[in-house]
């Protein structure tokens, strides 16, 4: 069964795909939803072959997303938004990207249960979680051995306990390391789109200079 939450933006790759009641006046490629506030799967997927800012325009923009989101196979995860004691932010490197750690939510696991464990396994870092929800939740959808998915990742902001990252390189991370805000600013042209979503909503929460 799909995760009903309100949600009005996902990815495919670097394409961005929001769900809107009001045509944006910023310059985007724009689908309307049919009578029954939905858009078919596959003429999104086209879109985004050739267009990376698409906009789905529906009245009724939480019933469309849910609509959407029942076409994909649903995979809930949960990752972690480190911070140590010098306010630098934890980062890996992944398949040639710079990311955070992440990871499926097991049977029984709470998010934030499956966020801790995450940073543990892949970084080596053992921390705590700040604040009672998570600072951001993040969807996108991939194709994976011909099962399109959709993923949601809810981030939980995390202060580390232990500050010395070693990379779980079994899991093919080259790297685990702090960031300060020029580390960070760099290391951002070379991540993914929600990553750097997330990256804005911690700046929303904390001073972090990275632009």
């Amino acid at each position: 069964m799909m995760k009903q939450e309100t949600g009005d933006k996902f990815y495919i790759g670097e394409a961005r795909i929001e769900i809107s009641s009001v045509v944006p006046e910023v310059p985007c490629t724009t689908i309307y939803a049919d009578e029954e506030f939905s858009v078919p799967r596959a003429k999104i997927e086209k879109k985004v072959e050739i267009d990376k800012h698409i906009v789905i325009i529906s009245p009724k923009p939480d019933i469309t997303f849910n609509r959407i989101k029942s076409q994909y196979h649903y995979v809930g995860a949960a990752g972690g938004v480190v911070i140590n004691e010098h306010g630098e932010l934890l980062m890996i490197r992944l398949r040639d990207r710079w990311d955070m750690p992440k990871g499926h939510i097991d049977e029984g696991e709470s998010s934030s249960e499956a966020a801790l464990r995450e940073v543990e396994e892949e970084c080596d870092i053992r921390g705590t979680i700040v604040g009672t929800k998570p600072l951001h939740t993040t969807w996108h959808a991939y194709n994976t051995y011909g099962r399109w998915e959709l993923k949601s990742t809810d981030w939980w902001m995390m202060r580390a306990t232990k500050s010395t990252p070693r990379p779980q390189e079994s899991e093919g991370i080259t790297s685990a390391a702090w960031c300060d805000s020029t580390t960070l600013r760099e290391r951002l042209k070379e991540s993914y789109p929600t990553i750097r979503e997330v990256v804005a909503a911690l700046a929303d929460k904390i001073d972090l200079d990275y632009e």
